[in-house]
């Protein structure tokens, strides 16, 4: 395990590479208080949730990672899928010896977070699903196959315009040219064959049957203008899980956590004070 510190806004992060399933996984813990881990979605690093990380740490430990073929995590050898990804987090919260935690998913993110709340029930005090996902549909498998195929014969830069353009709001990108600039970077800085290879375990994933074995209490947070995970996805896992509830964020899209992050931390926060620990 490699570990340094950095400051931020000046808190203290911990940053480490631990070695899960025998994968090196990067991730960061800051604060102290009831542990809450965010699980970033497709094509994304832990980054996206730096908002949620400098926020959340002054009340709660603050747990973000680089799934296994992200952002500084090393790549899987042998595919990827969203049980190998529950398992890995789990694996995670074993070495931290965090015995359960509130588990936040994104998107790809959120099936991971579903399959370890039905499989780890014990282990997972509250759930939080931002553009949630469940298992999707002829056409959407097909858009990830056709998107899959082009970045293999063309590289990422064949498909990040209309990417960013599904993952912002128009008015963010207008509004916040900055914030679209380092998302598209972000993407860009995926390795082409990994990413290829994540969007087909995406497409592959199906959490619908999980969604029974769930018992704790239930987020679903949609930005009103989602178009990749819309509002009528959402209202379908709700009514799937128990104790649910349905939260919009006006004026975004389907990355709520950066377009509007003032907005859904006092959401989540809301949420979180009705949880006991």
């Amino acid at each position: 395990m490699k570990r340094s510190l950095s400051l931020s806004n000046g808190d203290r992060a911990d940053l480490a590479r631990t070695t899960i399933d025998g994968l090196e996984i990067h991730h960061e813990i800051q604060g102290d208080g009831p542990p809450i881990v965010f699980v970033h979605g497709l094509g994304a690093t832990s980054n996206v949730w730096h908002a949620q990380r400098t926020a959340f740490s002054k009340h709660y430990q603050v747990i973000v990672y680089d799934r296994s073929g992200s952002g500084r995590s090393q790549p899987a050898r042998e595919g990827y899928s969203i049980d190998a990804w529950t398992d890995e987090l789990a694996g995670l919260l074993d070495y931290l010896a965090v015995p359960s935690a509130v588990v936040v998913g994104h998107s790809l993110g959120s099936m991971i977070a579903q399959r370890f709340a039905a499989k780890y029930a014990n282990r997972t005090k509250a759930l939080i699903l931002a553009g949630g996902e469940a298992e999707l549909g002829p056409e959407e498998k097909k858009a990830l196959t056709e998107r899959a195929r082009a970045i293999e014969t063309h590289g990422l830069c064949a498909v990040v315009g209309p990417w960013l353009a599904a993952v912002l709001s128009a008015a963010t990108r207008e509004a916040n040219p900055a914030l679209a600039g380092l998302v598209r970077e972000m993407f860009l800085s995926n390795d082409a064959k990994t990413y290829a290879s994540h969007c087909l375990a995406l497409r592959d994933g199906a959490v619908r049957s999980d969604q029974g074995n769930i018992v704790c209490p239930t987020l679903l947070l949609v930005g009103d203008q989602d178009l990749v995970t819309p509002i009528s996805w959402q209202r379908r896992i709700a009514a799937g899980i128990a104790n649910s509830r349905i939260r919009t964020i006006p004026n975004t899209a389907h990355m709520t956590m950066l377009e509007s992050p003032a907005v859904f931390n006092t959401v989540l926060l809301d949420f979180l004070a009705t949880i006991e620990f």
